[in-house]
């Protein structure tokens, strides 16, 4: 009797992560409002944890250790150029309410490498996250309500969805039982899917940049002729997507507004301003907020205030002004904190994916892992250029916790057993 109650006691903690990392994960793309609940349960999980066993930060490699403390730094750099432009419009709200909580990555790195939650349990979650997210959409669809409008943006949905494929993808060809394998294909098929439904652009541009990378990076057997067979082969499918009805008008009013916004010269003609046009124009107006303040930016909540203000002076659209965000995340960093706040930026981005990339694979397990560490870091790196998916909540939330989950499972200190 004594040896069950051990037992159960012992396993509690790994029952209670799993099932809260699993409902997170069911809830979040289309039930967003629900998931910050069971978010925000984690991130206090990987909070106590790290209180309580703080001294684990000794096991970790220099290159984690660097990691954690470019994040640290980079939310430090955003609040000193926060406070130093006078606090500029909603920046606290951006500062305290999104950007954080990225800092709690950090704990969850050390939660998932003492509790690891299993591949099984992980694949399951992102299967019934998709089946729950085309469900949705499908019912949506048959009521006539624009599924577009419901959970989060759609512009944060595409990108998520992408990297929930794409790690499908890694446990359909590294696993190797039936049932395991059979699961990731169907549920990245819906993946797939949803990220059609999701009409986000810059997600739909970040495939093809995707499939020439891992085609190269992962067929090393494969001749260099043999690649580009098979890449041709999947840009032909990829191009014939072009004639689905989900996307056909989405594509040919994005071609118009290319050629609406060329045709004319005049800041001032609303004539110009499509979806193209509006972006190029919070762009412009990024760069020039940039240049007047190079070295620490106008300070996050400044830009929608900067263009009202600027608007005529910048020779942009005085559409400007009723956004709160440059759609562009590179940009962004640039006009709110500054050439060391992109500095930053691309190192939180791209040290994960060193990282990985240098990884020397020890099994399969950690091989799906590796790669979809390489496939997140990689969607929002591209997807960053037209959205700046860092700026809102469902980003964080999604990143903040599938990389330490991730750089977890790959992370030379992880000797536990999975539940």
């Amino acid at each position: 009797m004594q040896l069950e109650i051990r037992s159960i006691h012992e396993k509690l903690p790994s029952v209670l992560l799993a099932s809260i990392f699993a409902v997170f994960v069911l809830t979040l793309p289309r039930f967003t409002d629900t998931s910050k609940a069971w978010y925000f349960a984690l991130i206090m999980f990987g909070f106590f944890y790290f209180l309580v066993y703080f001294k684990q930060l000794a096991h970790t490699t220099s290159r984690e250790r660097l990691f954690f403390a470019v994040v640290i730094l980079n939310f430090l750099w955003m609040a000193f150029s926060f406070y130093l432009n006078g606090e500029p419009g909603p920046g606290a709200s951006f500062l305290w309410g999104r950007h954080f909580y990225f800092l709690f990555l950090i704990p969850l790195f050390f939660l998932f490498r003492k509790i690891s939650i299993s591949d099984n349990i992980v694949l399951l979650s992102l299967f019934f996250s998709v089946l729950i997210s085309i469900v949705d959409i499908v019912i949506d669809l048959a009521q006539g309500i624009d599924h577009r409008v419901q959970g989060m943006n759609p512009n944060s949905f595409g990108p998520i969805q992408l990297c929930i494929a794409g790690m499908l993808l890694f446990f359909f060809i590294h696993k190797s039982q039936r049932w395991q394998r059979t699961l990731a294909l169907i549920g990245f098929l819906m993946a797939i899917a949803t990220v059609l439904f999701s009409q986000s652009k810059g997600t739909w541009i970040a495939i093809p940049v995707l499939t020439v990378f891992f085609v190269f990076y992962m067929a090393h057997s494969l001749s260099n002729v043999k690649k580009v067979i098979a890449i041709i082969a999947i840009f032909a499918i990829l191009s014939s997507s072009y004639f689905l009805p989900i996307v056909k008008p989405r594509i040919d009013t994005m071609l118009g507004t290319i050629s609406a916004y060329l045709s004319s010269d005049d800041y001032r003609d609303d004539s110009r301003i499509g979806t193209f046009g509006t972006r190029v124009e919070l762009w412009k107006t990024g760069w020039n907020i940039f240049l007047e303040n190079p070295a620490t930016g106008a300070g996050l909540g400044s830009f929608k205030l900067k263009a009202r203000e600027n608007w005529e002076r910048y020779q942009v659209n005085e559409v400007v002004g009723q956004f709160k965000y440059v759609h562009n995340q590179y940009i962004a960093a640039l006009a709110t904190r500054g050439i060391p706040g992109l500095a930053l930026l691309l190192m939180v981005l791209f040290m994960p994916l060193y990282i990985a990339m240098t990884h020397k694979p020890t099994n399969q397990d950690t091989e799906i892992a590796r790669h979809s560490i390489i496939f997140i870091c990689l969607t929002y790196i591209i997807g960053n250029i037209i959205e700046d998916h860092f700026e809102g909540k469902s980003t964080t939330m999604f990143v903040g916790t599938f990389l330490p989950l991730l750089m977890a499972k790959i992370s030379p200190g992880n000797t536990n057993q999975a539940l």
